[in-house]
């Protein structure tokens, strides 16, 4: 058995990229084209090079056999079966703290220092949760490669389940921080959950992990986060991490809460388009725009995806929050003139698995 691990990106759409991505380069002069594949291929390789190979899920027959078994392509070679990586588990306990300078209200200049030790804290939970999607959203013409996949994904949160990661948070930032890892990793069971049917015993497992952070999230935007996370991005991204949860589950809490974080946000948006809260983040203003954007139509296709289509009395009120944004990526001049200052470089797609792509995502 060879002694070297891989593990397949994402396989990239023949588009390449989405609507958004596409008008950022236009707009911005940068292309998730150019560095998609330096992006995300380095991101895993850099955690792929921090962990220990695990072969314990490996079969004798698995392990010896070519995938050939799927439709490929003619005269292709046979993809072999992955081995399994065993990904760090993110930590039980974090408490990080804020990267933004703390005399800034609008949370838009960044502290350098404080960027870089959170960075120390947070980087390798990206990590791990980069190298757990990637394995998750790898595409592959063979079942026995696309099964052992899944099998690896599932494999590793076993492991950070039973360790409790993600359970202790202990400042306002770690709190925040979570809620979109949480959502990616529910996310990514609910795939695997399609290619391998769990376990009773690893039902129980995720059903109790997955509920205490579920609940702790549902506590801490009841009674420890402050105002304005209650309303802004972040909560649109509590309920998508509530909301998985809930699907993943089928927890009728869960969904609730999750769905009902929709409608704090798309009911927020005014007439022009715009969430207000978003408005108010400076040079960083459309980037939240379409931070905040994201987690509320990730909630309409999770939604839709599992047969409960979202009955929300502010749906148009979210065509027009992206019918705005999406001009906006265009032009932005008009998006300027209202913020009332210049909009900085939007962050990269490549800094998001392939189910929280925007072109992965019903923005209409």
């Amino acid at each position: 058995m060879p002694e070297t691990v891989t593990i397949q990106s994402p396989s990239t759409s023949k588009r390449q990229t989405g609507l958004f991505s596409d008008l950022r380069g236009r707009v911005f002069g940068t292309s998730d084209q150019q560095d998609a594949a330096t992006s995300v291929d380095s991101a895993t390789a850099t955690a792929a090079s921090t962990v220990d190979k695990d072969y314990t899920i490996q079969t004798g027959s698995i392990s010896s056999l070519s995938a050939g078994n799927g439709v490929g392509t003619a005269g292709a070679e046979p993809e072999q079966v992955p081995l399994c990586v065993s990904i760090p588990a993110p930590p039980a306990t974090l408490q990080t703290q804020s990267k933004y300078k703390a005399d800034d209200s609008s949370k838009s200049s960044i502290d350098d220092d404080a960027l870089q030790a959170r960075d120390r804290t947070v980087q390798p939970i990206r990590n791990s949760i980069r190298l757990l999607t990637n394995i998750a959203y790898a595409g592959s013409n063979s079942s026995l490669v696309t099964q052992a996949r899944a099998e690896c994904v599932l494999h590793n949160v076993d492991r950070w389940a039973s360790a409790k990661a993600l359970t202790d948070m202990r400042t306002v930032d770690a709190y925040l921080s979570r809620d979109r890892w949480v959502a990616e990793i529910a996310l990514a069971v609910r795939s695997a959950s399609k290619r391998v049917e769990l376990s009773s015993e690893r039902k129980a497992l995720y059903s109790t992990w997955f509920s205490t952070l579920a609940r702790d999230t549902m506590d801490a935007y009841s009674l420890r986060l402050g105002p304005k996370s209650k309303t802004n991005n972040h909560r649109y991204w509590a309920g998508l991490s509530v909301a998985a949860v809930g699907f993943l589950l089928d927890s009728g809490d869960f969904k609730t809460w999750g769905k009902t974080s929709f409608e704090i946000g798309a009911c927020q948006v005014d007439d022009r388009g715009f969430l207000p809260a978003e408005l108010a983040r400076g040079e960083k203003a459309l980037d939240y725009h379409v931070y905040a954007l994201r987690p509320l139509a990730a909630i309409i296709k999770l939604a839709s995806d599992n047969g409960e289509p979202l009955q929300s009395k502010c749906l148009d009120r979210f065509k027009r929050l992206t019918a705005m944004t999406r001009e906006a990526l265009l032009d932005p001049t008009e998006f300027e003139r209202v913020a009332g200052q210049r909009q900085s470089i939007i962050s990269s797609e490549t800094s998001y698995s392939a189910a929280l792509k925007l072109d992965a995502l019903p923005l209409l």
